[in-house]
């Protein structure tokens, strides 16, 4: 996408003269500017994007919005709010869009059900999809300034911080379909726990048109957004009542991918899919009905998800040492970690080991749910637990209540992580999951070098 710098300060009010330049993405870390962007000079908690217009300039940006005025080689477009001005930027591109928008939302999955969207709709024609964490105020208008006019589909993944920010989000993306992958216990410490992630997570069903679909899990959640919906809503799950739903799924470690069978409108379907459990089952099932609300026909659909490239850090099975690694280590919540001990449950071992980290933002219900996630009955098949950070110590408590023969050990670094997972023996598989704040993906690559300099 194109826009001339005068149009763009039309768009967000700004005041002045302006060259009449070309502006070709929106850049909100002078580091990741591009020639032909526009530097958005957000003040953080700890940075002050207004510091950095030379640099910004010095890569090649067009132009800045600021909210202050500063000294600046470059054309500056005060404004009173960066993410409104961004909001005002991305709506005016999305009235130009003919194509169908569909949004994702969730507790956990949102991601990988944006990819396999992406996947199951390629074949229709060119998807325009959100960029690794793009999913915020600042990224979702980033997604929208790299829109094509070959583009069809535009697959926009949505984040949750608080009340309102998906109502917002909606505003300016105006998507037809709304997927909700997941309601758990993520960011359940900022909106008061299950009851206010539904509400949070389901302004996006709120905001669909009576022309558009709304998708979510089966459960305890579907009434209400049924109740708040002007659309249709279509469930997914592995219950009877589900509208699209699982019969069966079975995991293949040495290929990386879950084989499945589902049932929607008296039609079976098989595919397979990149990733593992059959959580990831349930991700394809949300993804098909999507496609489907679309107008594809669902064994296409299915097909194509075998075609989706999901991200690195999410639960995948690599070789390590002499034994075989589960590697989860982008975020953790108490669902994501249950479905990773699951698979690890299921994983053909003679030693299965977990090294879990705390599970972060669940305020006042951690010990809670740590301690639930400890009496899982997972941990009855699992022979070594491991355990970084404070919380973790009650949900070691519980699953060594629950298996008396479980060897639990708390981990004080690292390093001491990676030693155990390079030393990993015939047959052994570890699970090593946590939230981002503990950099597990560090140890992660410790291992894999001590373990190259093992075999050598």
């Amino acid at each position: 996408m194109t826009l001339d710098l005068r149009e763009i300060a039309t768009l967000v009010g700004a005041t002045g003269e302006f060259p009449s330049v070309p502006v070709t993405g929106i850049a909100v870390d002078s580091r990741s500017v591009r020639p032909g962007d526009i530097f958005c000079a957000i003040v953080g908690a700890r940075v002050d994007g207004h510091d950095y217009l030379d640099d910004a300039a010095n890569r090649g940006a067009m132009a800045a919005l600021v909210t202050r005025e500063v000294p600046s080689p470059l054309p500056v477009l005060r404004v009173p709010s960066v993410p409104d001005a961004l909001a005002s930027i991305a709506h005016h591109i999305r009235n130009d869009f003919a194509g169908t928008v569909v949004a994702v939302t969730g507790s956990v999955g949102k991601t990988t059900v944006k990819e396999l969207i992406a996947a199951a709709l390629a074949p229709e024609g060119p998807v325009l999809k959100s960029l690794g964490n793009q999913n915020t105020e600042y990224g979702l208008p980033m997604t929208w300034m790299r829109l094509e006019p070959e583009h069809a589909f535009a697959i926009l993944e949505m984040a949750m911080r608080g009340f309102g920010q998906i109502d917002a989000l909606c505003k300016f993306s105006r998507p037809r379909i709304g997927v909700i992958t997941s309601i758990g216990s993520a960011h359940a410490g900022e909106v008061g726990g299950s009851q206010g992630i539904a509400k949070a997570k389901g302004e996006l069903i709120a905001n669909l048109p009576p022309e558009g679909r709304g998708i979510v899990p089966s459960g305890p959640h579907e009434d209400y957004f049924r109740s708040i919906a002007k659309c249709p809503v279509i469930t997914f799950g592995s219950s009877a009542e589900s509208h699209v739903r699982v019969i069966a799924s079975d995991t293949a470690f040495d290929e990386n991918c879950v084989r499945f069978r589902i049932e929607l409108d008296g039609q079976s379907v098989e595919g397979k899919c990149p990733g593992l459990g059959t959580h990831q089952a349930l991700n394809a099932a949300a993804a098909i009905a999507a496609a489907g609300a679309v107008g594809v026909d669902p064994q296409k659909a299915a097909d194509s998800l075998e075609n989706a490239v999901l991200p690195t850090d999410r639960l995948r099975f690599e070789p390590m040492g002499r034994g075989g690694l589960l590697v989860d280590v982008y975020n953790s919540s108490p669902e994501s970690c249950a479905a990773a001990l699951r698979v690890l449950a299921e994983a053909p071992s003679g030693h299965r080991v977990a090294i879990l980290a705390d599970m972060l933002e669940l305020g006042e219900e951690s010990e809670r749910l740590h301690r639930e996630v400890g009496a899982l009955p997972e941990f009855d098949l699992i022979d070594s637990l491991f355990v970084l950070g404070e919380d973790t110590a009650w949900l070691a408590e519980e699953a060594a209540r629950r298996n008396p023969h479980l060897a639990v050990e708390r981990l004080e670094s690292l390093d001491s992580a990676a030693s155990i997972l390079s030393g990993l023996r015939e047959g052994d598989v570890a699970l090593i999951k946590g939230s981002r704040k503990f950099e597990l993906e560090r140890a992660v690559t410790q291992a894999r070098s001590r373990a190259v300099k093992t075999n050598a």
